[in-house]
């Protein structure tokens, strides 16, 4: 392709993009699955097409299912909303194709990845995390975290593996994002040795039930591996009590690990820095930028002091010069070739600042807090515990039964009328509806139209019981 061919593709893309937003696609497509694959199933392409006709596929075939996941009636999952400088970012980064996978085959994509690294700590306030690397999402750090746990702690494991040695367990709440167990299994450290803690009425860990789990297991010759701390949890978005988790865990010499992939870069709001006292203590923290600093997939960060020696590994072709003194992600992490992440980052921080960023936060924050009062005045229940953005609240109904039934066809009437989209959930062990604020874009009366469908789809699903 043209250089000149290609600015008019690009203009053409970008078109067809600018035209999607201005026709509202639904905020959730709720389509039979059967229905997609049979729209876009066909033989392997032979034969070249023109762009036109490619685009006009696109428009046709893809367009129709994609759920607009920018728009602030969306309120579901914790994705966060992008950005377009970042978009563009990542254009650059499609078409340069550089690939991190040795310090000489892309210096600049090693070499940003460690400046956007500190700039993550620095805007989460970390004096002393400012290594560490970028990662896919919080499942895959949440996994390097425990990986360099591991590393710390048995460092004999890379030749040796874990044969023969007493199983290691790790420590967290009964509120801890799954990728945590999935990192069990993925480790092959076994999810029976996940020691999931109950919480309290806030959903934090107990700390006092914590401790005399450790205690149980090393009476019982298990090695207490890690602890693992929540800094805003997936599910209401509750913040573990940071310091006493890292006093325990430096109390038996095990690793503090923070999970602060949504809820850490608000420690930035004057009035909740101090809900996240003792983030400072931990081993390993991580946090998404493509969260709750607003870039676009994929692009999390695993923070640390020092990262830990997890493989030492030159095969003949990789082999370099100056090798000591480049950074080779490749001995820490599990990828080889490795996407330029950091570039979409460092656009986002340096278009919009850190200032900028902040208040975007405080916005969500204060979006979130309107939602739960106009909810309340509607007869709702609202979870009172919601100091982030992420709100739990159900409708009420004459007795328990009846409510549970309501809030479950209310949930369901959300999909498949598809104004908005939020997410359902269990607390208390009943059937709650949920939503998370993480755009920029959102406005208080788009907090309001939510609240008023909400209203009309509960009223849809009660006016059925009749």
């Amino acid at each position: 392709m043209k250089p000149s061919d290609f600015k008019t593709h690009v203009i053409q893309a970008v078109d067809s993009l600018l035209r999607l937003n201005e026709d509202d696609l639904p905020v959730l497509k709720s389509n039979d699955p059967r229905q997609v694959k049979q729209t876009i199933t066909e033989a392997l392409p032979i034969h070249s097409l023109s762009f036109d006709t490619l685009m006009d596929d696109f428009e046709q075939k893809i367009a129709p299912y994609l759920n607009h996941n920018k728009s602030p009636n969306y309120a579901a999952y914790i994705t966060g909303s992008g950005n377009p400088v970042g978009a563009i970012a990542e254009l650059i980064k499609g078409y340069l194709n550089q690939n991190g996978l040795k310090w000489n085959n892309s210096p600049i994509a090693a070499e940003l990845e460690q400046l956007v690294v500190k700039w993550v700590s620095d805007f989460c306030l970390l004096a002393n995390h400012k290594k560490g690397v970028l990662t896919s999402g919080g499942s895959m750090s949440n996994l390097m975290a425990l990986h360099f746990a591991m590393a710390s702690k048995f460092p004999e494991r890379e030749h040796h593996g874990l044969y023969g040695q007493k199983p290691f367990t790790v420590y967290c709440s009964e509120e801890t994002h799954s990728s945590i167990e999935r990192a069990m299994v993925f480790l092959g450290l076994g999810r029976s040795y996940l020691r999931k803690i109950p919480v309290n009425e806030q959903f934090q860990i107990r700390v006092d039930l914590l401790e005399q789990a450790v205690k149980e297991d090393i009476r019982s010759g298990l090695q207490p591996l890690a602890i693992v701390g929540n800094a805003g949890t997936t599910n209401t978005g509750s913040i573990d009590d940071l310091a006493a988790l890292g006093l325990l865990a430096k109390k038996y010499k095990v690793w503090y690990h923070v999970d602060g992939a949504y809820g850490l870069p608000a420690i930035r709001i004057s009035e909740l820095k101090e809900k996240f006292n003792g983030v400072e203590l931990a081993d390993s923290i991580i946090v998404n930028p493509h969260k709750w600093m607003y870039v676009p997939f994929e692009a999390s960060c695993v923070l640390v002091r020092e990262i830990p020696k997890a493989i030492h590994f030159a095969p003949n072709y990789l082999m370099t010069e100056n090798a000591e003194a480049r950074w080779e992600s490749s001995e820490h992490t599990i990828e080889l070739s490795k996407e330029f992440r950091a570039l979409k980052v460092w656009f986002t921080l340096k278009y919009y600042g850190a200032k900028k960023l902040t208040e975007l936060i405080q916005q969500d924050i204060h979006h979130t807090a309107l939602f739960a009062k106009a909810l309340t005045e509607k007869g709702f229940e609202v979870v009172p515990f919601h100091d982030l953005s992420i709100l739990c609240f159900r409708a009420k109904g004459d007795d328990e039964s009846i409510a549970e039934k309501l809030n479950v066809e209310l949930l369901s009437k959300v999909e498949k009328d598809g104004s908005i989209f939020l997410t359902g959930t269990k607390l208390y062990g009943k059937t709650y509806l949920r939503t998370y604020f993480g755009n920029p874009e959102r406005t208080a009366a788009d907090v309001e139209y939510m609240v008023d469908q909400l209203i009309k789809l509960l009223h849809s699903v009660t006016t059925n019981e009749r």
